[in-house]
């Protein structure tokens, strides 16, 4: 449940009226009577408004439990804004394991941006969207989103 409540999670205001709408849903629907996972599931799809079996086949019917290592770097560009790439290797799951991963970037004197990375496959270069102050250094998985191993790592050529 705290996964689909991250993932449900308006990151930039950090409002959880999503989760909790979609639970007292599901609880006044199914209240008194045996509800199924898949009944869960139809209840979780019509609130994120999409198909969501690829997240109850891999970790509520599956046992993988990912490992990443994470590199980031950041430079310069043109208007005085930084551009920031992650490199997420991820081990230990199938090829075709997906999952959306809180990233929180530390712009310095208490000021973060939040957002989420899609990591799929064995690794994953993802250029985050153009920052205006330079990162001081980022939280992988931040709110521990997702159920996970996770190592920063120095970033390599």
């Amino acid at each position: 449940l705290h996964m689909l409540r991250v993932l449900m999670l308006d990151l930039r205001t950090m409002n959880e009226d999503p989760f909790t709408d979609m639970m007292r849903d599901f609880y006044t629907q199914y209240r008194g009577k045996q509800a199924s996972t898949e009944d869960f599931r139809r209840v979780v799809e019509r609130h994120v408004g999409g198909n969501m079996k690829w997240f109850f086949d891999q970790w509520v019917n599956g046992a993988a439990i990912p490992k990443y290592r994470v590199a980031y770097r950041s430079e310069q560009v043109d208007g005085g804004k930084y551009r920031m790439t992650l490199r997420v290797e991820q081990q230990d799951v199938p090829e075709d394991f997906r999952v959306f991963i809180p990233v929180s970037v530390d712009l310095g004197d208490d000021r973060w941006a939040r957002l989420r990375v899609e990591v799929r496959g064995s690794t994953s270069e993802i250029d985050l969207p153009l920052m205006p102050f330079e990162p001081k250094g980022i939280k992988f998985n931040d709110l521990e989103g997702v159920l996970a191993e996770a190592k920063m790592v120095k970033w390599r050529e």
